[in-house]
Parts: C-alpha cells; sequence; structure tokens
C-alpha cells in the first residue's frame, strides 16, 4: 500500500486566502490614503499671482501625477455637489415655499455658463486664500460643483417627489425622525437615479476640470497642475504627440475610475430598487464581489457602525418628530402669488442689469451681443437636432435589447467621459489643414459635449419600455414609420425631452471653447456669443463679460420656459401614464 503525504486542508487554504485579500485591501487602502493626503498638501503651497508661473512639463512620465491631480478635484467637486444636493433636494422637497423660490434660481444658475464662473471666481479665490494655491485650487473646485451640482439637485428633489405616499405615510406611524426618514427611506429611494446621474455629473465634470486647469482671467494666464493644463501647454507647443499621450492617459483613467468605483456603486445601488421585480440584467461588479468576500472589511464596517452610535442618536434627537402645534397664520402666500413673485423679481433683476450694460456699452453693444446669441443659440439647436437623428434610433436599438445594452452601455460612458476639449486640437489641425471655416467647424466640436446627453437618456426611455407593450407591437407587426409613430416616439418622448434639454445647455457651455480654438500660433474665430464671453473674459473686460453671460443666461431660460417646458408638458399630457 503506498505511503500518502499530509492531505491539504480546503478550509486552511481558503482561510490563507482571506487574510491575503484583506492584507491586500488593507495595503490598496493605505496607498490611497497615502496618495490623497500627499496630492492634498500639495494643494496648499505658495503661490503669488504676481509672480510668472512655471509652464508644465511636457515629460511622459508626469502623466499618471498629472492625472492624480485632476482625479482628486473631481472627487473633491463631486463630494461637495452631493452633499449640496441633498440638502436642497430635501428642502425643496419639503417646504412648497422653498420649491418654488430654489427651483427657479436653480435653473436660472445652471443657464449661466459655467467658464463664465472663473472671471468671478478666481479673483475671489485667490484674495480669500492669500499666498496659497488653495485659492486656484478652490476656482477650480468651483467651477467643477458648478457643472456637476444642478443635474443633482434636479434630480434628488424629483426622486424624493416619486416616493410613494404609502411609503411616507409609513415613516409617520413608525415616528421616524428626520435623520432616520433620510438614511432609511430618502436616500434609498433616490440611490439608483443618484448614482446613474452621478455617473453623468461626474463624465460632464472631466471636459471643464479639464478647462478649469489652464485659464486667462484678466490678461493673466493661471495654471493648475493637471491634465488640462498638460494638454494646454501640448497646444501651446504644437506637441500632436504629448496630446495623444494625454489623451490615452485620460482613457486609462476613466476605465479604472469606471470598475473600482461606478460600478461596483451601479451594481450596489440595486438592491434599493422599489420595483418588486428585480432587473432584467443585474449588474455585477468584480471588486464589488472582492469587498463582500473581505471579513476584515466586514468587521471594519461594523466597527464603525458601533463607533457612530453615539453620533446618530443625537442626530435623532436633534431630528426628532414634534407636534404640529395651532397657530393663528397672517398672509397666506398660494403657489400663483409665489410664481408671480418670482417671475417679477426676475424681470426687475434683468431689467437693472440690462440697464447697467447699456450704460457701460451702450445699446448697440447689447443688440450686438443679441445677435451673436441667436447665432450660438441656432448652433445649439443645430446640435440637438443632429443628436436626436443620429442617437435616437441607436437608442431605441439598444433600449429594447437588453443584453446588448449591458455591453454597449459601458463603452458609452467611457466615450462620454472623456473631455470634449482634448480632442479639439485634432480637429484644429484638420481644420488647418483643410481650411474648414470654424462657423462650420464649431458645430461638431459642441456636439462631443453635448451628444451623450441625448443618447443616454433615450436609450433609458427604450429600456423602460414594459414587455407587455413590446410584445403588443410585435403582435401588430409594426414596422418602419408606423412603429415610430405609435410605439417608439410615445414612450421615448419624456425622456428625450430631457436629454434634449441637457444636451442644449452643454452645447451653450461648450460654445466658449468651441467659437475660439487655438494650435500654437494659429488662432481660429468665429462669431457668436461664445467667443464673445471667452475674449472678455481673457481681456478682463468685466461689463462686456457681464453682458455675454445676461444674454446667455436670458437666451437659455427662455428656451427652456418657451419650447422644452411646454414640449415636456405635452408628452407628460399626451403619453403619459
Amino acid at each position: 500500500m503506498p505511503l500518502e503525504g499530509p492531505q491539504s486542508n480546503p478550509r486552511l487554504g481558503e482561510g490563507a486566502a482571506a487574510v491575503l485579500l484583506d492584507l491586500a485591501l488593507l495595503l490598496l487602502g493605505l496607498v490611497l490614503v497615502v496618495g490623497i493626503a500627499d496630492l492634498g498638501s500639495q494643494m496648499a503651497v505658495s503661490f503669488h499671482p504676481s509672480e510668472r508661473q512655471a509652464q508644465v512639463e511636457l515629460h511622459p512620465s508626469l502623466l499618471p501625477y498629472y492625472a492624480a491631480r485632476s482625479c482628486l478635484r473631481m472627487f473633491i467637486g463631486l463630494a461637495i455637489s452631493l452633499v449640496i444636493a441633498i440638502t436642497l433636494g430635501s428642502v425643496t422637497s419639503r417646504s412648497p415655499l422653498a420649491e418654488r423660490l430654489i427651483l427657479p434660481m436653480v435653473d436660472v444658475l445652471q443657464s449661466v455658463p459655467v467658464l463664465g464662473f472663473l472671471a468671478v471666481s478666481v479673483p475671489f479665490f485667490l484674495r480669500l486664500f492669500p499666498g496659497h494655491l488653495l485659492g486656484l485650487e478652490a476656482a477650480a473646485l468651483f467651477a467643477i460643483v458648478t457643472s456637476q451640482v444642478w443635474n443633482l439637485i434636479f434630480c434628488y428633489h424629483q426622486s424624493l417627489n416619486t416616493i410613494s405616499v404609502e411609503l411616507r405615510e409609513a415613516s409617520q406611524v413608525m415616528g421616524l425622525t428626520g435623520w432616520q426618514r433620510l438614511t432609511r427611506l430618502e436616500l434609498p429611494a433616490s440611490a439608483i437615479p443618484l448614482v446613474w446621474n452621478g455617473m453623468m455629473s461626474f463624465a460632464g465634470g472631466w471636459f471643464f476640470v479639464t478647462q478649469s486647469e489652464a485659464i486667462s482671467v484678466n490678461n493673466t494666464d493661471y495654471i493648475l497642475p493637471g491634465l488640462g493644463s498638460y494638454v494646454a501647454s501640448a497646444i501651446a507647443q504644437q506637441r500632436l504627440d504629448q496630446v495623444v499621450l494625454a489623451l490615452l492617459t485620460m482613457l486609462a483613467m476613466i476605465v479604472l475610475i469606471d470598475q473600482l468605483f461606478w460600478r461596483p456603486l451601479v451594481a450596489w445601488s440595486e438592491q434599493f430598487r422599489l420595483d418588486p421585480s428585480p432587473a432584467a440584467t443585474p449588474t455585477s461588479s468584480w471588486f464589488l464581489d472582492i469587498l463582500a468576500g473581505s471579513a476584515g472589511l466586514r468587521r471594519l464596517t461594523g466597527l464603525i457602525t458601533l463607533a457612530s452610535g453615539g453620533l446618530r442618536r443625537r442626530l435623532n434627537l436633534w431630528t426628532a418628530p414634534t407636534e404640529p402645534t395651532t397657530t393663528q397664520r397672517g398672509l397666506v402666500l398660494t403657489p400663483e402669488a409665489i410664481d408671480r413673485g418670482v417671475l417679477l423679481a426676475g424681470g426687475m433683476a434683468l431689467a437693472l442689469l440690462l440697464q447697467r450694460c447699456i450704460q457701460q456699452v451702450g445699446l448697440t453693444e447689447v443688440l450686438t451681443v443679441l445677435g451673436l446669441g441667436l447665432l450660438t443659440f441656432a448652433r445649439a439647436m443645430a446640435v440637438v437636432g443632429i443628436s436626436t437623428l443620429v442617437f435616437l434610433p441607436l437608442a431605441a436599438t439598444i433600449g429594447l435589447r437588453p443584453r446588448l445594452a449591458s455591453l454597449l452601455q459601458p463603452l458609452i460612458l467611457m466615450l462620454a467621459s472623456l473631455p470634449a476639449n482634448l480632442l479639439f486640437p485634432f480637429f484644429t489641425v484638420l481644420f488647418l489643414a483643410t481650411g474648414t471655416p470654424l462657423w462650420l467647424g464649431c458645430v461638431p466640436l459642441m456636439a462631443m459635449g453635448a451628444q451623450w446627453y441625448v443618447l443616454f437618456n433615450a436609450t433609458a426611455g427604450a429600456c423602460a419600455i414594459p414587455s407587455d407593450l413590446r410584445e403588443m407591437a410585435h403582435v401588430f407587426q409594426l414596422r418602419g414609420w408606423q412603429k415610430w409613430r405609435r410605439f417608439l416616439l410615445p414612450a421615448m418622448f419624456s425622456t428625450w425631452i430631457t436629454g434634449a434639454i441637457t444636451a442644449c445647455g452643454a452645447a451653450w457651455n461648450a460654445s466658449i471653447v468651441a467659437e475660439l480654438v487655438t494650435w500654437g500660433p494659429h488662432r481660429l474665430r468665429t462669431a457668436g456669443l461664445g467667443s464673445y464671453i471667452a475674449e472678455a473674459s481673457a481681456q478682463g473686460q468685466s461689463s462686456r463679460l457681464l453682458l455675454g453671460l445676461v444674454v446667455m443666461a436670458l437666451l437659455v431660460v427662455s428656451t427652456n420656459r418657451l419650447l422644452w417646458r411646454p414640449l415636456y408638458h405635452y408628452g407628460a399630457e399626451r403619453y403619459g401614464a
């Protein structure tokens, strides 16, 4: 009988693997904390605007460092945006008065171009943090937040408004405190839309973080270490190879963030789905599976929960429900009265701003800028129209095929996350080589940062079509235009309107950098409101900058009120459930 060697213990092998997994996660966490601390310390180094800043070094070995600096700004901006969105969304959902006052202000603020904020925010933050680079970093973070927060505010507000009456009544019967209602009802109910809209806001924020790292304000150039300033230096030196390297680095970083952050969040958020039927194609995440299998991480989570028990008890005491008191009311404001007051206040503010602009630059200049605004408006509407014609059929194809949607959505998200301004140098070289005028070429430049909103929202509408309607369309053998008119367009109309509104706003923002592009000593410019604002900001012409921002806000708000909102109400009344 042959001798047998010692048999391996399966439990021992599993225990060793679990220990190795915990050690690997611990090492990853330490590296992340040390890296964030190191990058954060470099945000507060000494800086004086009067001193000439050194140009960004174009050595490829520095690209990971620049990518890390840009990535840190993005995540800090996302955290600030989420706090603001949850705070304002909670306030507006609980108070009709706050809803009538705050949401119109948010509507106006999101119409102001993000890059227009930099002309005001850079001098302010430099005075707020004198002698420190933190002032310039704060200005860049301000630009990132203003590019992300408006979408998240509307998303969270809409999510709270769609919570069923039964769940709200159940929370009241159970006597939940404000903190418990937030953590056990409101945040779980809005988890899925917050995650998906967070991805869209994060993707759009890359455009502005790269743009805010190399800006010209009041005839002064400001540079922050990052991928945006790296590309700006490569453009100034006409180094197309370095632009390609920055583009590849950005793609690698987007894939890494998607796999380690967004995809685990999407998979985790599906546990909060209120629909009793499970998702047709549940999202999987290998990194989330690794985190779920870590015993050390579970122990750490338990310790954090135990340590935060005292804080939770205090928050519950501070937000405990109070008994309603019967007080004699004076003047009662109706929603119509609030709307009229907001409209009157907005009209008076607009009239005062226009009067100031006329006094400073003259009526002729104001009329000229209005004409430039109509040119840019036509380009923005062309972007929406072209994006609709190209991506609406693609969205229907993807949305009606769940397996195809699960395969293509990560790829589309990666393309949407790629900052359009990193591709501008290639198009500028093409325009110079072919002699393409910028009045025509700026339309695809504007579309590169705006088209994805149409595709994402229309795809979401197609994915949400109930299976019985799909089967009915198949039974009746709907084909061609009849299928679109009676089945697809009614089902996708509301989500397309949402995408068109967002795409139009993104096109307005992109016009500031699309109507004025450079490549080394070459400078291409076309008449439009975007190039007018860009030149006024770079030359420090505050009166013309104010005029450009007022006209752009006026046109965007007017378009939302006179075109998009009636279309949205039409879709809700005509095709709503």
